[in-house]
């Protein structure tokens, strides 16, 4: 409801201009309107007139250059066309429904009425038949469904109540506790998380009444569109709604996060994607949001073509400054005519993602080659290709490690043929070091495995395909003594150079075992795969 009570404030503004006697403001306890009870009741219509016509009724450039629709203006005396609309995310979430015709409308004649041809008018409308099919044809348009329109389009209109006029209260409403005078039953249109009265009586036989909403909350549960952010996958939704415990701090925030809209031609979603396009899954999908969040809000130079260092000034004014801020994290999917909730998650860590982006590009990490490396191409399903990346993306939004990840990750992909995983390797390496600030033993730790990893890959690579055996021999050692010995036979065999750290890591090295081997062995695979490559394109010859 914060979040729909922001979009109205943002619309309402816009609109004040032109309503000279109404009195608007905002603190940390809600809006505030004043005015004469008429004056209200027309500003609040025309505030959500306006809702609708941006965020419910859009239309693709195509939709729009096609206008295919057509209604008859009787004032007028000609037809109009209008391009067909389509609520499309948050607001496809919380009204779904058809299109209605927003002025009259009446059916075509049909063949067993007495039709003679096809879109025959009914006799009131019958001296406009000659020029409407001279329309049709000129337009090269055909009739859209079995009724024709009057004086209006078709468009999504979800009804709501405006009854600024104090009365005798009835009810109590369910959202807010308030007493009220007009209200609704409760239903997903109202709060798209919550299942209509039917529902809630299907759990719980014992309720007595339908559950109902205020006027208010209602009216305000539509302006969600407004602040928020989406991305649409197949039958998935994904949500993203900026939130702070103060009003004011979401008022102030919400001119700069507007920087990172920016619908696709589809309108498949209404943020730029900066890390390359193929993010189909909850946690990926915020990831890359929040990266277009950083570039456009906490860097110096947000509107450049590359991304630039951070501002820390804006960092802290955007995210700490009078209040946190947070970010909620929905998921929607379709079931036939409906859509259920998959996921609810309130991301609190932006400040530290942030400063995460900024170490990267310190560190001269490219992040799209990055994102680009944790997918797995060769999944026959396209929802698979990203199950890893996603996983991935999950643990770095929840600060945890990621080796576990991709260590069988680029094992994986490199069963068949070689593929090239520096920039993600690169990437595991300052991110976990990152986790480990502060903790010289275990960055000293990994830095041990790496440049263990590191001397075999290079040592087994000079050798080809037939020491590729030795690679995964040693990562099927599942003891730190059986470790040490494959180390070791791998020393003697090739005459390997084995930092002498890792002898004296001792109880260190036993305790963080996994971890340690899977840094070398993610480093070794790296190193043998350049190795290789750079054997091949020298020309020399791989011997089995």
């Amino acid at each position: 409801m914060d979040s729909g009570l922001l979009g109205f404030y943002s619309l309402a503004k816009r609109a004040q201009r032109n309503f000279p006697d109404i009195s608007l403001r905002a603190d940390d306890s809600g809006v505030y309107l004043t005015g004469t009870d008429s004056q209200l009741e027309i500003f609040l219509k025309t505030v959500y007139d306006s809702l609708l016509d941006e965020y419910y009724n859009t239309s693709t450039p195509k939709q729009i250059e096609e206008s295919t629709g057509f209604y008859y203006d009787t004032k007028k005396d000609e037809f109009v066309r209008f391009p067909k609309v389509k609520s499309m995310g948050i607001a496809d979430i919380i009204f779904g429904k058809a299109p209605r015709p927003t002025g009259d409308k009446t059916a075509y004649v049909k063949e067993k009425e007495g039709a003679t041809r096809k879109n025959q008018l009914p006799e009131e409308y019958a001296h406009l038949q000659d020029r409407l099919d001279a329309f049709l044809k000129e337009n090269k348009l055909k009739a859209d469904g079995a009724t024709f329109l009057i004086d209006g389009r078709n468009a999504y209109q979800p009804n709501v109540t405006i009854s600024p006029t104090p009365k005798k209260a009835k009810t109590t409403c369910y959202m807010c506790g308030h007493d009220t005078h007009a209200a609704s039953e409760v239903s997903g249109t109202v709060f798209p998380l919550i299942t209509s009265s039917a529902g809630i009586k299907s759990f719980n036989s014992g309720c007595e009444s339908p559950f109902s909403v205020c006027w208010m909350c209602d009216y305000i549960g539509k302006f969600v569109p407004v602040p928020g952010y989406y991305s649409m996958n197949g039958d998935n939704t994904f949500i993203f709604l900026i939130y702070s415990q103060s009003f004011e701090k979401m008022n102030d925030v919400f001119e700069p996060f507007e920087g990172a809209k920016k619908y696709d031609a589809n309108r498949f979603r209404n943020f730029e994607e900066r890390l390359g396009a193929y993010f189909q899954k909850p946690y990926e999908q915020f990831f890359s949001f929040m990266y277009t969040v950083y570039l456009t809000t906490c860097t110096v130079n947000p509107g450049g073509e590359e991304e630039s260092e951070i501002d820390l000034e804006a960092l802290f004014d955007i995210n700490i400054s009078k209040a946190p801020v947070s970010f909620y994290v929905l998921q929607f999917q379709e079931l036939g005519q409906s859509c259920i909730g998959k996921l609810v998650w309130n991301f609190t860590e932006a400040v530290y993602l942030f400063r995460l982006f900024a170490a990267l590009f310190e560190s001269e990490i490219d992040l799209k080659k990055v994102m680009q490396g944790f997918v797995d191409y060769e999944q026959p399903k396209n929802e698979s290709k990203t199950i890893v990346r996603n996983r991935i993306c999950e643990a770095i939004l929840k600060k945890q490690h990621i080796t576990n990840l991709f260590e069988p990750f680029v094992y994986h992909i490199n069963r068949s043929e070689k593929k090239f995983i520096k920039p993600a390797f690169d990437f595991v390496k300052a991110y976990e070091h990152i986790l480990y600030e502060g903790d010289i033993m275990k960055q000293e730790l990994i830095n041990t495995a790496v440049s263990l990893g590191i001397s075999i890959g290079l040592t087994l690579g000079k050798e080809g395909k037939k020491a590729r055996g030795d690679l995964f021999r040693l990562r099927k050692a599942r003891k730190p003594e059986d470790f040490l010995n494959e180390v070791n036979r791998i020393q003697m065999k090739y005459c390997a150079s084995v930092t002498a750290d890792l002898y004296n890591k001792g109880e260190a090295f036993d305790e963080n075992f996994t971890e340690f081997k899977q840094f070398c062995m993610i480093a070794a695979l790296n190193s043998y795969n350049a190795k290789t490559s750079d054997k091949s394109s020298s020309g020399e010859e791989n011997h089995d």
